[in-house]
């Protein structure tokens, strides 16, 4: 793989997991006003780009599954960390929204 696919892959990531963690924030705050209804969609459309996040990720994996190796970088780092935040919220919503 070359730098320059890499750096493409980590991107794809940051920004569907960008949009997720978006998502996530904007339903914690309709949680905090009791919106159970504009939470859970917020919470469902924050899910569909995490999970477009996860597809991306998992060429990674496969890719270093498949024994090619995988370089570390700065942004690959920034990537993940985005995406398991974003993991994080996504959790901590699905707990919240049934206290309504």
């Amino acid at each position: 793989m070359t730098a320059e696919q890499l750096e493409e892959i980590c991107f794809q990531i940051i920004t569907y997991a960008g949009e997720a963690r978006s998502c996530f924030i904007e339903a914690l705050r309709h949680v905090k006003d009791a919106d159970k209804t504009k939470a859970r969609a917020l919470l469902a459309e924050g899910n569909q780009h995490l999970i477009e996040a996860e597809k991306v990720h998992m060429q990674l994996i496969q890719r270093e599954a498949n024994d090619e190796p995988v370089e570390i970088k700065m942004i690959l780092m920034h990537a993940e960390d985005l995406m398991m935040s974003a993991d994080t919220i996504h959790i901590l919503i699905e707990e919240l929204i049934p206290l309504l």
